[in-house]
């Protein structure tokens, strides 16, 4: 028997009792499994726990995104290469208010509420003063009830992890998504085609398009995060880098050439693999700008379709409205390629004019 045997597993998903919250997080370790049904330490209670309170995030999240789709306001979107997050399972209850309450359900499993939270580990999207700032930001936002979201990349390896041995210190990669984080929300239904290299081809209509080069797409992971002390909850959508089956060449691999035909799969992974890849070489120098490139194309087309989304009329024009609705916030100089990135959505894909689309993005 493990310890959540002892606690009858019932879905409470909104509830502030402890005894309702421990019958939660047994609910979860039961039906949403990701271990051994007869094993319950440490690590299995803490993915249980943070699902128990993202059951309370999710609505919070959920009416955040109806309302300000029902009022339209003018929103911020914070751009940011890195997010210093920290661990969130604490920071979630502190700000939900329901520290106590956590702790005493996880008493009845035999745990403390301090251990549990021991074993997360920190997000590996930011390195120090640059990301601790985005995440203050966000933390504020959603604090102020600001209409806002953030935008970053999820890193695979982040940037390194320390390792001390007799030779001094290692660098390897961090490991925080060996297994998956609970917080994450995959929203396979927001993707984005991001080309690389080709060129502009114009037609005699006069009209624009991209030809030749590469296509990745941008797959968005949704992380809540919760207003201190408030029903507010706003989203830092985090960017991952994917090819489609169709990029995978089966002939090839099937010949044995084996890296030849994953080779777009390959260029994919490297995209979100860690945090500034050394650029001493002409290829880091590449896959820096890539990245940049990489977040804030996906970003910006995300932030069209959202003005399209919250009004009927605005899918044929009306860009007049978008600086009246939308602020690009960019944290350092890493997402300034959103600046010609803009113009290039307006013009190659809304087919504005230069006029038009550099009056809509110096606004």
């Amino acid at each position: 028997m493990s310890a959540a045997d002892k606690v009858k597993p019932a879905a409470s998903p909104a509830s502030e009792d402890p005894s309702a919250i421990a019958g939660n997080i047994s609910y979860h370790a039961q039906y949403s499994p990701h271990f051994s049904p007869l094993a319950f330490g440490p690590e299995q209670a803490f993915y249980a726990t943070a699902e128990s309170v993202r059951d309370h995030l999710l609505q919070r999240w959920n009416d955040t995104y109806l309302h300000f789709h029902k009022t339209d306001p003018k929103q911020t979107y914070y751009l940011s290469m890195e997010y210093l997050q920290g661990r969130a399972l604490t920071n979630a209850v502190g700000n939900l208010a329901i520290t106590g309450a956590y702790a005493d359900a996880l008493k009845k499993f035999g745990y403390e509420l301090e251990a549990i939270a021991g074993q997360e580990r920190d997000a590996a999207l930011g390195n120090g003063g640059l990301g601790r700032l985005a995440s203050c930001f966000l933390d504020s936002m959603a604090t102020l009830n600001l209409p806002s979201w953030g935008y970053g990349l999820r890193y695979r390896y982040g940037l390194f992890k320390q390792r001390i041995a007799k030779e001094g210190q290692e660098e390897i990669a961090e490991d925080w998504l060996d297994k998956f984080s609970p917080w994450e929300i995959v929203r396979h239904d927001v993707v984005y085609p991001i080309r690389f290299f080709g060129h502009v081809e114009i037609s005699p209509d006069g009209k624009r398009k991209w030809a030749g080069g590469e296509v990745l797409n941008a797959l968005a992971y949704d992380v809540p995060i919760p207003g201190y002390k408030t029903k507010n909850a706003i989203s830092l959508r985090l960017w991952d880098a994917t090819a489609t089956a169709e990029d995978f060449n089966l002939f090839q691999f099937n010949d044995g050439q084996y890296e030849s035909a994953a080779q777009l799969h390959s260029r994919a992974q490297q995209i979100c693999a860690v945090l500034y890849p050394g650029d001493a070489t002409e290829e880091g120098k590449l896959l820096r700008l890539k990245q940049q490139y990489f977040l804030c194309s996906a970003s910006l087309q995300d932030i069209i379709f959202r003005f399209k989304e919250r009004k009927a009329d605005r899918v044929s024009g009306k860009w007049s409205e978008f600086p009246s609705k939308v602020a690009v916030q960019m944290n350092d100089t890493h997402p300034t390629l959103a600046i010609p990135e803009l113009m290039r959505l307006l013009m190659d894909v809304e087919g504005l004019g230069w006029d038009e689309a550099w009056a809509v993005t110096n606004k």
